[in-house]
């Protein structure tokens, strides 16, 4: 019997679950999109300042790559990907909203008892086979692990999943801790260049919207004391910047220097039951992707979410309606680096 090698991604199975049609969009026909969309760019951005800081001691180093990356974009593009986060005289640049949802994350965590040990660390393993004819199909998981760290106080160790959100979700919403993650623990036990045993998983939340710049009242140029949805660091800045004493203002100050309504953390152990169970469904889905790889037709799975969060939309609708959309491929999306495709006779 001869043995052929498939590698997928976590990614390529979380979306080969939700969608089988974006699934071949994404990874068969390897379309990227070229207009940059706020959230994953955002989300991109706070992960790289995130490991610069880890890695290197400051967060600056991959923030300044963000920026080059910014001020190259046309003014529309960049209006577009600061959207939501207006000031007077026009739009607050992303790179302001992104430096300032940077510095509230790490002034709240600097002293939370953690020690980094990895950052976005790679991994592959076996993680399952099965047989198809006379091939043994031999199933790869690989990934990308944002953060391990050393709890030094519990002296345990945890694979972090930092997740920048329009909203963070309660702890009771399944979604919120998602334990098809628990391949990454496995990722990180098993993978040789790491080799550490995890707890389990942190959810990371941080939520995409920068906090709120207080402002002065119009006529008296008092602080205003209006409800908003802010932090310590940034009433903080504000206070001082126009000349008050913090200490005026500790009944407003001290509940958002306990604690932040911008970020939140969770834990979910791991569990052995759950990962035999994940790890199942891993390799039957990879056994999908590998059967269906030159099949044409892939099955769609309409549903609500389909035009908020599918970039795929406009040439799955017009597809739907049996029309060529090749032109509009070409002028939305370009053909990304062809790998993680599902496909073992790719290299």
């Amino acid at each position: 019997m001869t043995e052929e090698v498939l590698s997928v991604s976590w990614s390529q199975v979380k979306t080969r679950q939700r969608c089988e049609k974006k699934w071949a969009y994404k990874y068969r026909e390897h379309l990227q999109p070229k207009m940059k969309k706020r959230a994953p760019h955002l989300g991109s951005w706070i992960h790289r300042a995130l490991e610069t800081y880890h890695k290197e001691g400051d967060w600056k180093i991959g923030h300044r790559e963000y920026v080059a990356e910014y001020e190259k974009l046309f003014d529309e593009e960049k209006e577009a990907l600061s959207r939501g986060r207006k000031k007077k005289g026009g739009w607050t640049p992303l790179p302001e909203q992104a430096a300032s949802i940077i510095k509230s994350y790490i002034w709240y965590y600097r002293h939370d008892g953690w020690k980094v040990v990895a950052a976005e660390k790679e991994f592959e393993i076996e993680i399952g086979r099965f047989t198809d004819g006379n091939r043994a199909i031999i199933v790869m998981a690989n990934g990308i692990i944002d953060f391990i760290v050393e709890d030094e106080e519990e002296e345990t160790y945890w694979v972090v999943d930092t997740k920048s959100t329009g909203t963070i979700p309660d702890p009771g919403a399944f979604h919120a801790m998602d334990p098809q993650l628990m391949i990454y623990p496995v990722g990180a036990k098993l993978d040789p260049s790491i080799g550490i045993e995890v707890s389990g998983i942190i959810y990371d939340y941080i939520k995409s919207k920068p906090p709120t710049i207080p402002q002065l009242t119009a006529k008296t140029k008092q602080f205003s004391r209006r409800k908003i949805n802010t932090d310590y660091p940034t009433a903080l800045r504000f206070l001082k910047a126009n000349g008050f004493d913090p200490a005026d203002f500790s009944d407003f100050l001290q509940p958002l220097r306990r604690k932040s309504p911008f970020l939140k953390r969770y834990r979910l152990p791991r569990e052995p039951q759950v990962t035999k169970t994940i790890i199942k469904d891993f390799v039957r889905t990879a056994q999908e992707i590998y059967k269906s790889r030159k099949r044409k037709h892939h099955v769609r799975n309409i549903t609500k979410d389909c035009s908020t969060m599918c970039e795929y939309l406009d040439i799955c609708r017009g597809e739907l309606n049996g029309m060529n959309m090749e032109h509009l491929k070409k002028t939305m999306f370009t053909i990304r680096e062809k790998k993680d495709s599902g496909d073992p006779t790719e290299g």
